[in-house]
């Protein structure tokens, strides 16, 4: 899973970081055959609509709204079926 920052912002400092880190998960995942769960991705498909406090009052720990995210990323690159 790569790591998320909840800012739709690229330039904002820690989102860049996390965006950073999250190249090397990829990297990872691709090198050692893993699922990778972009987490990132599907927040950021959720902040096209959503300001960022609804989903985490810091940018870091979701609320339960929040949590259904990296959830249902996690369960749709483990191929779950509803």
């Amino acid at each position: 899973m790569t790591p998320y920052f909840i800012e739709p912002n690229r330039a904002d400092p820690m989102r860049a970081k996390m965006d950073e880190y999250g190249a090397v998960v990829r990297e990872w995942a691709r090198r050692y055959e893993a699922i990778l769960v972009d987490t990132q991705s599907a927040f950021d498909s959720v902040l096209a609509e959503l300001h960022p406090m609804m989903l985490a009052g810091d940018r870091i720990h979701p609320i339960l709204t929040g949590h259904m995210i990296p959830a249902s990323a996690f369960l749709k690159a483990v191929d779950y079926k509803w």
